[in-house]
């Protein structure tokens, strides 16, 4: 049976348009809540944010949300475990992000994941036998996964099955990245880490998104859409098409084709949407992954620090798994011996200090292509 996915028009934050947009997305999908679910909600909180910046969920969505669930009486908690080391932690994002305050209108519980009990499960993944998961997690009767639509330099795009790495507490993101620190053996993680509890409903954020190089430092980009299923997978490829990706550009996609897990998918509602999104440098990377094993140090993205944005807040030093950032004469250094450009830096920098951009050899090929076009026009 194909798995429903639907596609609602929404072009503002507007708390009553959201709620309705919401509602409409759950119908096109046949959802219902049953009265009285005791239900654990998991946006995106990625690091301490305001909501205009759009690198986390908003609250109008999780306002909608609540709302609907507490029509029909259900329990919510809301749980999250920010990015590893980011700034002011896990709470600070819930706070920041305007989370914290929907939590106390609906009178949800709020839950840090970081300070959560862990539970340990053993799973049948690609990469994972068994993984360490927060109590509340395997305790949630109902889990509803709200993603916001992003570019993300490893992976290409973060999204429903990607969401989820947010139920790994603390420093144990920092070792998986240390050790999956690729994009097919991160992206395989990321689908082990999805099905060890697979989420029940997942709606996405899609009003404003982000493009580029995201999922913390790309361009806000408006897009106008909330994207609903049972699947976050099905939601996942659906996604895929309207902000323009294909092929490899999103890593997560091609390893669960690879793995014969991308289901017959039905679109409801909006069938024709098309937001062009700029890609992230990571996916140009990604289609020269064979010429970065022979010439990784002189093709690989660079990743500078521009001092001028930088406050010193030592976020990047603090994140880096493999210890390759340090804090020398009042400046920020990277070790490129040791980077292994899993960009946790750039993903958690709250001043968008760290940049990436093309090597001087890519930068070299472009320039030669562009000159190439001009003399054969």
């Amino acid at each position: 049976m194909a798995e429903k996915v639907s596609v609602v028009k929404c072009n503002s934050y507007d708390e009553e348009l959201v709620l309705e947009k919401v509602r409409e997305a759950l119908d096109l999908i046949g959802f219902k809540v049953k009265q009285g679910t005791n239900v654990l909600i998991k946006p995106n909180a990625l690091m301490g944010k305001v909501p205009e910046e759009a690198v986390t969920t908003h609250p109008a969505i999780i306002s909608a949300v609540c709302r609907i669930l507490k029509e029909k009486k259900c329990n919510i908690s809301i749980g999250e475990s920010a990015g590893f080391m980011a700034l002011g932690g896990t709470d600070y994002a819930l706070e920041k992000s305007g989370i914290k305050k929907v939590a106390e209108k609906y009178n949800a519980k709020l839950i840090n994941f970081d300070k959560s009990e862990i539970v340990f499960k053993k799973i049948n993944g690609e990469i994972l036998s068994s993984i360490n998961i927060p109590k509340p997690v395997l305790d949630a009767e109902f889990i509803i996964n709200l993603p916001k639509l992003k570019t993300h330099t490893l992976v290409g795009y973060t999204g429903a099955v990607k969401n989820m790495f947010g139920i790994i507490a603390g420093g144990k993101k920092a070792y998986y990245h240390k050790t999956c620190g690729n994009q097919k053996r991160f992206s395989n993680l990321l689908i082990d880490i999805y099905f060890a509890r697979k989420p029940d409903l997942n709606i996405m954020d899609g009003i404003v998104g982000m493009e580029g190089n995201g999922p913390s430092a790309g361009k806000i980009k408006k897009t106008g859409v909330i994207i609903a299923s049972r699947s976050g997978v099905a939601l996942d490829f659906i996604a895929e098409k309207i902000i323009g990706f294909s092929g490899d550009d999103i890593q997560t996609n091609t390893a669960l084709i690879r793995r014969n897990l991308k289901p017959e998918i039905e679109i409801r509602g909006e069938k024709n949407i098309r937001v062009s999104y700029e890609k992230p440098i990571k996916t140009f990377r990604g289609r020269l992954e064979f010429l970065i094993k022979i010439f990784y140090i002189v093709i690989n993205p660079r990743i500078k620090i521009n001092h001028k944005k930088c406050r010193k807040c030592l976020a990047c030093m603090k994140s880096c798994p493999a210890n390759a950032i340090s804090f020398v004469n009042e400046k920020i250094e990277i070790n490129k011996n040791k980077c292994i450009m899993c960009y946790c830096c750039h993903e958690m920098c709250p001043e968008s200090a760290i940049e990436i951009g093309p090597s001087k050899f890519v930068r070299f090929i472009i320039n030669i292509k562009n000159l190439a076009k001009k003399v054969l026009k």
